[in-house]
């Protein structure tokens, strides 16, 4: 028997493991391609279905699905160190001793030297497992079900594609017949250089381009002819041009400013009717999310407004800008300032829509309490038309003129104690303030919780405005039945009184303002309250802005109770004494009531041809009724050619004498028609939605 040296033993084993771990290193490539190709294969196709995306991009996503798998798969990063170990996970035979093969023989004692003897001839016998072929198998399975997955929505989209195809085509045929007399039609359509749409043509009569768009027709005749026309709207002609000599190629080229529709005439022949509808330039359209339109600063609110702005048009935004106004001062030393802010985003008229935010500084814009910020939002698209905003305003609030005794002691002010009430609050809070570093902690909480109390005793004071009569803890008894459960109160005719009796001490039953004044009101003493538990809980500081907002609403509602009566004089026509009491009627006439046109209004006009086409039967007043149906009807399909020319053709086939589609003209004359609004009746529903009838009802059975 020949035996090898332990020398040889380590050397040939390290090798048998080099060649175990390059096979499955190829193996996990493969692995990785099959995951690859069954992913993007899966996902090409379904992105292919659901939003068109064009076969190639198949590549860029096997690409990079590719190397998301290589980077989540670690089996071709294994190296020999991890082989030798799963091996002497997998084959007891190997006694865990196959790492000893991956060192050198100056490294190994004696007793190892024999180990990897031993070692070498084990795994020579055994045979070594594959890690990997479960997973390539899996591998192509994953191929199989992708492939068929991605035919299953191949045959899905083709039926798609081919049923838009038949529908597009029977579209056309429905509505676009072939001319007589012409074999062939070219339509080479150029769009205005503000779209940014390029050149196209179509093989068909029916168009709907952009406005200013330069529409060039060319038809091929099947003879020669003389004379080849346009009739736009049935009511204007225009001839083409012979481009051969042998008269059958005629050219025509407009630039598309209206809609409407048109027919070809080819000698004596007349065609169809086509839409030419014009897709009219919008100018952009501009709106403000926030603020609000009108922004009122109290004290301690943050001057800087928050501005979001919303641009959209058809093709594109040229240019965009805020445009803003300061107004400070009063009477007639109010001045103006006004200024154009520009927004960071770059506009190079490729992008249809923006969204953009900025914010409004107010403190850098040199708004001071009392003035007021103007401003509106711009844009112009890349036709030159401009559109913008209502005009929005941010009023500072100025707490000196809140402070001010001005117009209290007027005779139109009721309430002038209150006012003042509120005010010597405040005075007395910013007082309290500056005095807290000289005042002990004790005296200086008891001034602001003493302050806290008189700010309760104006809120309850101004509450009786609401009819807020009742103290707090005091719930009384007017809650309604009470507990179903206590049987004694049934039949208490005070406690049913109080419940379906008007309570004045009941804030959403008091009727002594109208609803503004009563909202106005609440939303004072909400205010109030809020600067109440500022007070109470010793943080003075944090109550006047809800104080200062409580007093501006209060002013709000004396400017509101005051009535303005413009002084105007009344002028009379001068008498003439000399034709005074003369009896002399000859002057006055009876009254003439002028017709304008001829005939029924057009609104009935249309309905008596709706009754006419129900009938089936037109006779000669039914065609002269339909005939003026038609004018109306034409003049719609000349303005949206989309939606009324196919019910206009049908109505001249039926005065031609043939056959239209009826229903197609009688959608259309009813879109015609305006909406009947409900006129103004009694309510004959009764109160009780019927209840006291059926009871009597039941009786007397």
């Amino acid at each position: 028997m020949y035996y090898l040296s332990p020398n040889a033993y380590c050397h040939m084993g390290k090798r048998r493991l080099n060649v175990l771990r390059r096979r499955w290193r190829v193996e996990s490539f493969v692995y990785c391609g099959l995951l690859t190709l069954a992913g993007s294969v899966l996902l090409i196709a379904g992105m292919h279905v659901a939003a068109g995306w064009p076969w190639w991009v198949g590549w860029v996503i096997g690409v990079v699905l590719g190397a998301a798998v290589l980077w989540r798969t670690p089996y071709w990063r294994m190296t020999v160190t991890d082989i030798a170990r799963y091996l002497d996970r997998r084959i007891p035979e190997l006694e865990e001793s196959c790492g000893l093969l991956l060192r050198g023989p100056g490294e190994l004692s004696l007793l190892e030297r024999l180990q990897a003897g031993k070692v070498e001839e084990r795994l020579d016998r055994v045979i070594a497992p594959d890690p990997l072929r479960k997973k390539l198998m899996l591998g192509v399975a994953a191929v199989l079900v992708a492939g068929l997955l991605s035919v299953g929505l191949g045959a899905v989209a083709g039926r798609r594609v081919a049923g838009e195809r038949a529908s597009a085509a029977s579209a056309v045929v429905k509505r676009e017949a072939p001319a007589p007399g012409i074999r062939a039609v070219r339509v080479r359509i150029v769009p205005p250089a503000y779209t940014g749409r390029p050149v196209r043509e179509q093989a068909g009569f029916g168009l709907k381009v952009e406005e200013d768009a330069m529409v060039s027709w060319e038809l091929e005749t099947g003879a020669a002819v003389d004379t080849v026309e346009f009739v736009f709207n049935d009511s204007s002609r225009v001839a083409l041009r012979a481009a051969d000599n042998g008269h059958t190629v005629w050219r025509f080229t407009e630039k598309a400013m209206r809609s409407g529709f048109y027919q070809a005439r080819v000698g004596r022949q007349l065609s169809g009717l086509y839409q030419l509808e014009v897709q009219v330039d919008e100018p952009p359209r501009v709106a403000i999310r926030t603020p609000q339109p009108h922004t009122v600063v109290d004290y301690g609110d943050p001057t800087k407004i928050p501005l979001q702005v919303v641009l959209k048009d058809d093709y594109g935004i040229a240019d965009a800008s805020v445009i803003v106004t300061v107004s400070s001062g009063e009477g007639e030393a109010v001045k103006f300032k006004q200024q154009e802010l520009r927004w960071n985003e770059g506009f190079a008229g490729d992008r249809a829509e923006y969204t953009l935010s900025k914010v409004l500084d107010l403190g850098a814009m040199g708004l001071k309490p009392g003035d007021e910020l103007y401003f509106y939002c711009r844009a112009r698209d890349t036709r030159g038309q401009e559109g913008r905003t209502e005009t929005y305003i941010v009023s500072l609030t100025d707490t000196a003129k809140l402070m001010s005794l001005e117009g209290i002691t007027m005779s139109t002010d009721v309430k002038p104690e209150f006012f003042r009430s509120e005010r010597q609050i405040i005075i007395e809070t910013e007082q309290l303030l500056k005095q807290k570093d000289t005042m002990a902690a004790a005296a200086w909480k008891g001034k602001s919780n003493d302050l806290g109390i008189d700010q309760k005793l104006l809120r309850l004071r101004y509450g009786q405005f609401l009819g807020e009569e009742a103290q707090e803890g005091d719930q009384g008894e007017a809650g309604g039945l009470g507990d179903t459960t206590d049987y004694g109160t049934i039949g208490d005719a005070t406690r049913i009184l109080q419940v379906i009796t008007d309570e004045h001490d009941k804030a959403e039953d008091a009727s002594y303002f109208e609803l503004g004044i009563k909202q106005r009101l609440k939303a004072t003493l909400n205010e109030m309250w809020n600067a109440e538990l500022q007070l109470r809980t010793y943080h003075p500081q944090e109550a006047l802005p809800f104080a200062y907002k409580a007093l501006r609403l209060l002013k709000d509602l004396q400017q509101q109770s005051r009535v303005y009566v413009a002084k105007t004089g009344m002028r009379v026509t001068p008498l003439n004494p000399a034709k005074r009491l003369t009896g002399d009627l000859g002057a006055i006439r009876a009254p003439v009531q002028e017709v304008v046109g001829v005939g029924l209004p057009e609104d009935e006009v249309l309905r008596i041809a709706l009754a006419v086409l129900d009938n089936g039967r037109i006779g000669e007043k039914g065609r002269v009724v339909l005939q003026e149906a038609g004018r109306k009807l034409g003049a719609a399909a000349a303005a949206r050619p989309s939606a009324y020319l196919e019910a206009y053709e049908a109505l001249k086939k039926i005065l031609e004498g043939g056959s239209g589609d009826v229903v197609v003209l009688e959608r259309a004359i009813r879109r015609l028609l305006p909406e009947l609004e409900a006129e103004p009746g009694l309510d004959r529903r009764e109160a009780d939605g019927g209840l006291g009838k059926l009871y009597l009802e039941e009786i007397g059975r």
